[in-house]
């Protein structure tokens, strides 16, 4: 009898539990390794994605901007660096044109402290450089995610230069031109690290992966940080393996943190997803996979009231891009998957005009060697506002 019912629903609503087709993709890169990292919604609808190109710009890998319109067609792309590498794994639309947030080695065309340094660019509407500047110490710091403020931005990353011991999560704040205001590293004595920052109404939501707090091997970090970035709380979510947070999203009643779940003796890595209140405390925990590997990297939420997220699954000897859409309550409602017989991977998803969903990523499947890969949704009405 429920079976019954279920399927007239299902006739009846035809949409629900139905992933959506893909509308477009699109395949960009050359002979060697490039990949998107990020990507956002711009003011006229097209999409701005960074990440990296070892195909073009001066040697290395580059950080790669790309600016397309609503279809995915390319309007012009941008890259910057030196002989080193450099990637942007984070970008945001100013009022004047974009600023990019990354990691740089030595040469990048700035004043590299040492090993590898936080990298910021800013640029003018049409991708052409405005500034660059890099922020670190003598070891390894790099910046992941980053939000605009009313007189300049703040980033999140991990540090090796300072802090505690091993890697620390590293916050920093800069003025409108890129000048450092302050930084400062929480974490403990081994491995920490920042992947995701939203503003609150008083101060900043943050959240990564701890080895130093917990319980054991790597765990999800939440915290919340006055404006100054020290902490009002801090709550951790895992077991004895290994869980890491890659995303935080604002819920509206609460945080939805996206991540990667590796249980102890367990050969399978799954999809996990922490909802929380306002306090970070958890109101529930799901994880989501089967035989093989899944991840999540990048959520949005619908207008349901659920979730929609990317990453990547491998459940036979070739890996996907991977979308999901869980209710309200973490319950998964359908799932599809984007890819052929190589190595794909989703790292970033954005709403669009339409409902539907652009995601990018980078792809072995099609292209040469390991290209970025950048795709769209059919338009189904259920995405959310955020881009």
């Amino acid at each position: 009898m429920v079976r019954a019912i279920l399927l007239v629903a299902l006739l009846l609503h035809p949409g629900l539990g139905q992933a959506p087709d893909l509308e477009w993709e699109r395949v960009l890169g050359g002979a060697a390794d490039d990949g998107g990292l990020t990507l956002r919604k711009t003011g006229d609808s097209g999409l701005i994605v960074a990440g990296y190109t070892a195909s073009r710009g001066a040697g290395g890998r580059d950080l790669w901007l790309i600016k397309t319109d609503p279809e995915g067609e390319l309007e012009w792309e941008r890259t910057f660096g030196g002989p080193g590498d450099e990637e942007g794994w984070t970008v945001l639309e100013t009022e004047s044109g974009y600023v990019v947030a990354g990691v740089a080695e030595a040469g990048a065309g700035s004043p590299v402290a040492g090993g590898k340094d936080l990298f910021l660019v800013r640029t003018y509407s049409d991708g052409y450089e405005r500034w660059r500047r890099s922020f670190g110490g003598a070891a390894d710091d790099w910046g992941v995610s980053m939000v605009e403020t009313e007189d300049g931005f703040v980033i999140v990353g991990l540090t090796c230069s300072f802090g505690s011991g091993g890697s620390d999560g590293w916050i920093l704040k800069t003025d409108s031109d890129g000048n450092e205001e302050w930084n400062l590293a929480i974490g403990g004595s081994k491995n920490d690290g920042l992947a995701s920052i939203l503003e609150s109404e008083d101060g900043y939501v943050v959240a990564g992966t701890t080895e130093s707090y917990g319980a054991g091997g790597k765990d999800l970090w939440l915290a919340r940080v006055d404006p100054d970035g020290n902490r009002i709380w801090e709550k951790t979510f895992g077991g004895e393996g290994d869980e890491r947070g890659n995303q935080v999203l604002d819920a509206g009643d609460g945080y939805l943190l996206v991540g990667v779940s590796d249980p102890a003796g367990s050969a399978n890595r799954d999809l996990l997803l922490v909802k929380t209140d306002l306090e970070g405390e958890k109101i529930w925990e799901e994880t989501i996979g089967s035989i093989g590997e899944e991840g999540g990297w990048s959520a949005r939420t619908t207008s349901d009231g659920g979730y929609v997220i990317l990453g990547y699954s491998n459940r036979s000897t070739d890996q996907n891009i991977w979308l999901v859409k869980v209710g309200e309550d973490g319950e998964e409602a359908w799932e599809e998957t984007f890819g052929g017989w190589g190595r794909d991977l989703g790292r970033s998803i954005v709403s669009t005009e339409d409902g539907g969903w652009a995601m990018t990523g980078w792809t072995e499947s099609e292209g040469s060697g390991m290209d970025l890969w950048l795709g769209k949704t059919e338009g189904t009405g259920s995405a959310g506002g955020a881009t």
